[in-house]
């Protein structure tokens, strides 16, 4: 169903765009996008585009120059009104002689909290709540980051409409088309990290890295393998030696393949494990506390996604379903793991939905309590 936008609905949906494309680049801050409008045309863009560098509202104030006087700003996120790393956005657009400022959602963060207060006071008219929900997703790793000691985890799965993975040779490839694959790369690209199972590894040797969509740096690549059986020719280690991690179990870094990863440039993160079953949450809080990723997407397999899923470390799912049945039950399925009756069932709340070519994605949020 076609639904019109307002005219404010149109350009938060820019500034959403805008902000897009610093998303996962400016972790551990929010991603954050503003248009500045006069007269109904659009006068200057902007995006944070790094922790440190200018936000969202200066980038763009800065282009539009004198024409910001008598304009509206829309901002995805409050302004902050606070001293950090830069100056108070509320100062820059007050000086700017902006009118109206609208804004997407408010800021979670009480440090940087208190934009809308310090804007009206200096007699600019707000609106707070523009396309709320998308603008909330837009920063759902940033707010999940300030109460959480590990990483916010995606799990993306792309399934046949019977529940199939991989078909019963472990062959994935294509389950869905062109569309939908271009779509995860930009997935990726909103990541800090991904992360496979060394079964994935060993099936399919992939490379973990953004294509078809522009990067200025690749996410790291993130295996989780509790004995070290990834292959030391193959090509994460060949060609991405410098950002590839191993998860591994401790007393894997006493043999003598641990020495050959490390000397070819491999990180080998080391977890406690009980009979090769690692401590995934430990796992990914030493990612955070270590290595300073805030967000992973996680792309399987079967058994690394029913593990994340069984130890509530999963806080968003992307599901493809494409339109195909392979019949019978000799596949591989979404999640692995002991199955449980319905009553035990894990619970999740619908957030959106989105067609990709001939395939559905289904974006959801683990319900609380299951």
């Amino acid at each position: 169903m076609w639904v019109e936008l307002s005219q404010d609905e149109w350009f938060m949906k820019l500034a959403i765009a805008e902000a897009y494309r610093g998303k996962g680049k400016t972790l551990p801050n929010p991603a954050v996008g503003a248009v500045v409008v006069k007269e109904g045309k659009v006068i200057a863009t902007g995006y944070h585009r790094k922790a440190g560098l200018p936000h969202a509202e200066r980038v763009a104030l800065e282009k539009a120059g004198r024409e910001a006087e008598g304009s509206t700003l829309y901002v995805t996120l409050e302004p902050c009104n606070h001293y950090g790393r830069t100056p108070p956005c509320t100062e820059a657009i007050i000086r700017a002689g902006v009118k109206r400022v609208v804004i997407g959602v408010r800021d979670p963060n009480p440090v940087a909290s208190g934009g809308v207060e310090r804007l009206k006071e200096a007699g600019i008219e707000v609106d707070v709540g523009v396309l709320e929900s998308e603008c909330r997703e837009l920063i759902e790793d940033f707010v999940f980051n300030l109460k959480s000691a590990r990483p916010f985890v995606s799990l993306k799965l792309a399934s046949t409409l019977d529940g199939a993975i991989a078909d019963r040779s472990g062959s994935s490839k294509w389950i869905t088309g062109k569309e939908a694959r271009a779509f995860v790369h930009k997935l990726r690209s909103w990541h800090n990290a991904v992360m496979v199972g060394i079964g994935t590894v060993l099936k399919d040797d992939p490379l973990l890295t953004v294509r078809e969509y522009p990067v200025e740096s690749q996410p790291l690549a993130v295996i989780v393998d509790p004995k070290l059986k990834i292959p030391t020719n193959c090509r994460l280690v060949k060609e991405r030696a410098s950002e590839l991690i191993v998860i591994t179990d401790q007393s894997s870094l006493l043999t003598y393949k641990a020495g050959i990863l490390r000397d070819l440039g491999v990180r080998l993160l080391p977890v406690f494990g009980v009979e090769g079953v690692i401590d995934l949450a430990e796992a990914l809080t030493s990612l955070k506390e270590e290595l300073g990723v805030y967000s992973v997407l996680c792309e399987g397999g079967s058994s690394l996604a029913g593990r994340l899923l069984e130890n509530s470390l999963v806080d968003k799912l992307y599901l493809f379903y494409a339109p195909k049945v392979l019949g019978g039950s000799d596949f591989i399925p979404l999640f692995g793991g002991s199955s449980r009756r319905l009553g035990e069932a894990f619970g999740f709340e619908l957030f959106g939905i989105e067609v990709y070519g001939s395939d559905v994605l289904l974006k959801l949020y683990p319900r609380l309590g299951g």
